[in-house]
């Protein structure tokens, strides 16, 4: 879906410089994209997968659901009372100025405009289908920062496509999970560069 080899960029931002790490293609495949988001949840009744690879992320919090992100086949898989559901997401190539919502460059945008087309194509052929906009964080910074950020991240992109990209407002939701759900939670600086993304998963 996207060439995942990755180069740093700088960007002078005030007092000091920031290194941004983004993937050395940032064009999405739109057919890859269309065949993930177009693909229903669903039930699985398989046991939710242990944590093989480093690509697995497993958390568990008292009172919530347990959610599985498998990086390796874009799932996320969901577990509440004894029933597992299964997820597709896309994950977005956007950056963000350093510790704010706003969007970084034109190649952000240029991911959101696909994205979007996309969502209204599946839309078209599967009127029921919903999409949530999670927003997730590196382990540096406090929790509650952390939690903010994302939530602000999600909230952005969301207002980005419903007002710039016309997605209806109905199909969308936005959430932030913070630093609760890291690849790479003890990572270079790259690896934690990739934990800080923005994800649209299919939820209906």
């Amino acid at each position: 879906m996207l060439q995942l080899s990755l180069h740093a960029q700088v960007k002078s931002s005030g007092k000091e410089e920031v290194i941004v790490v983004r993937p050395a293609v940032v064009v999405l495949d739109a057919k890859e994209v269309r065949r993930q988001l177009s693909a229903p949840p669903k039930v699985v009744v398989v046991p939710v997968p242990a944590p093989a690879t480093r690509t697995t992320t497993i958390v568990t919090t008292p009172g919530k659901p347990t959610r599985v992100y498998n990086a390796e086949r874009n799932v996320v898989v969901v577990v509440e009372q004894n029933q597992s559901m299964e997820m597709p997401y896309v994950t977005l190539p956007v950056l963000f100025e350093k510790e704010t919502a706003d969007l970084l460059d034109k190649e952000s945008r240029a991911a959101l405009d696909q994205v979007a087309a996309v969502i209204h194509e599946v839309s078209k052929t599967a009127p029921g289908a919903m999409f949530d906009i999670e927003g997730h964080t590196s382990t540096e910074g406090t929790d509650d920062f952390n939690l903010q950020l994302s939530a602000d991240r999600a909230r952005r992109v969301f207002d980005e496509l419903t007002q710039h990209y016309g997605v209806p407002a109905s199909v969308l939701s936005a959430h932030g999970y913070g630093e609760g759900f890291p690849q790479h939670p003890k990572g270079t600086e790259k690896e934690k560069q990739l934990d800080r993304r923005v994800l649209v998963v299919r939820t209906k």
